[in-house]
């Protein structure tokens, strides 16, 4: 089974049923955790296309456990004056040696953990209407207004360190 490309890909493969439901899980999760709300389509205001990924899921043994798809905004119609800044830090390679160097010696147990729907946990600092990804259709003069951030948006990865460093703040780490 091979990862698909694009939708039309994804709804042209022998499991096209599959990926269908995978989209309308991944369409459910991101209403319920508040990541937009259906409104209507402000004058003037020319909603960001979407589309969905593709990604096979597989087990520690490599048999495929869910197929997954996400929607993203296609940030390359963004403009300006919907984000404010993309900077977002990164650890250096450094730094991550660094720390497993003294987890080693002081014999300290190393955990990862990764954050579903990290993303989406972030409140957007702007306006951003999106349409839905091709095949799904809302009444006419009807968009979608993000009030949380989207994989595919400029400004994502900036947002969500902004709350998970307030996270980290809250529970008493220190910047």
């Amino acid at each position: 089974m091979a990862e698909q490309k694009n939708e039309r890909q994804a709804r042209a493969s022998s499991q096209a049923k599959e990926w269908l439901l995978a989209e309308e899980i991944e369409l459910k999760t991101i209403y319920k955790m508040g990541t937009f709300e259906i409104l209507d389509l402000p004058p003037g205001v020319i909603p960001l296309p979407s589309r969905f990924t593709y990604k096979i899921k597989r087990d520690k043994h490599g048999a495929i456990a869910k197929l997954k798809a996400r929607l993203v905004a296609c940030w390359d119609m963004q403009t300006e004056d919907e984000y404010s800044t993309t900077f977002a830090p990164t650890s250096c390679f450094t730094a991550i040696r660094t720390l497993i160097s003294i987890a080693t010696q002081e014999k300290l147990l190393l955990k990862h953990w990764d954050i579903t729907g990290a993303f989406m946990t972030a409140d957007i600092d702007t306006d951003i209407y999106m349409d839905l990804p091709p095949g799904y259709h809302l009444q006419p003069g009807k968009t979608i207004k993000l009030s949380k951030s989207l994989y595919g948006l400029r400004q994502s990865l900036g947002l969500f360190h902004d709350t998970l460093e307030s996270w980290l703040v809250n529970y008493g780490f220190q910047p």
